[in-house]
């Protein structure tokens, strides 16, 4: 069976603008928009255009792009009555079908996106920014709680990418880590020692989520 995935849209936001719920506020690039049928360029930290308001926590090389399915909102509508469409998490890429969910995703695996070469390099922590959005606080603490979380791919090799070049599977991980069981481990499971060695060893997981991991370890050790 093919890994390849489907992209229904690339969204990008150009400026940084206030955000404001009922209980706070932020100055972020959260809403982006769907470029349509236009095509971009994809540099080692992310798509030309691409505003990120807050470079502490995203942006770089690890969060070139981020990830989101669309097969995912129907779960978001039934819980919380959202009616969602492109950019609904902030992604980059709003994915669809059965290989774009968090259990078929695995850390490490490269994907052809156009010109361009990637490769899946962590879940997507969610953000408080999220809840913002939504004026819905838990909103974060749901994504985490269920796993529908999206994730992120690192830029190996640049290019000019359009929304029907799709994520053309090209190489499997060995170790066969998914967003989900990572998602789990950290959320869920964090007393797994054999798991949570397996995270602080596996090299393609970024340096951030690894560090994590290994504070886990040291404290059950």
């Amino acid at each position: 069976m093919h890994k390849n995935i489907n992209i229904q849209s690339i969204n990008i936001r150009g400026n940084i603008e206030q955000l404001v719920a009922d209980h706070q506020s932020v100055k972020t690039a959260f809403n982006k928009k769907s470029i349509g049928d236009e095509t971009l360029f994809l540099t080692m930290t992310g798509f030309e255009g691409d505003v990120v308001a807050h470079t502490k926590d995203h942006g770089g090389n690890d969060k070139a792009i981020c990830c989101y399915s669309s097969d995912r909102f129907p779960h978001w509508k039934k819980e919380l009555n959202l009616d969602l469409g492109f950019a609904a998490f902030g992604e980059n890429l709003t994915l669809e079908g059965e290989n774009s969910l968090e259990e078929n995703v695995f850390v490490g695996d490269r994907y052809q996106l156009g010109d361009a070469i990637v490769e899946v390099s962590e879940p997507r922590g969610p953000c408080f920014i999220i809840g913002i959005r939504y004026n819905y606080k838990p909103f974060a603490k749901l994504c985490q709680n269920t796993g529908f979380t999206g994730f992120y791919l690192r830029t190996i090799k640049e290019g000019l990418v359009n929304k029907t070049d799709g994520l053309v599977h090209l190489s499997s991980h060995p170790d066969k880590m998914s967003v989900a069981h990572i998602n789990q481990i950290r959320y869920h499971d964090s007393k797994n020692k054999i798991e949570l060695q397996k995270l602080v060893d596996l090299e393609e997981l970024t340096l951030e989520w690894r560090e994590k991991f290994d504070v886990l370890l040291r404290k059950i050790k």
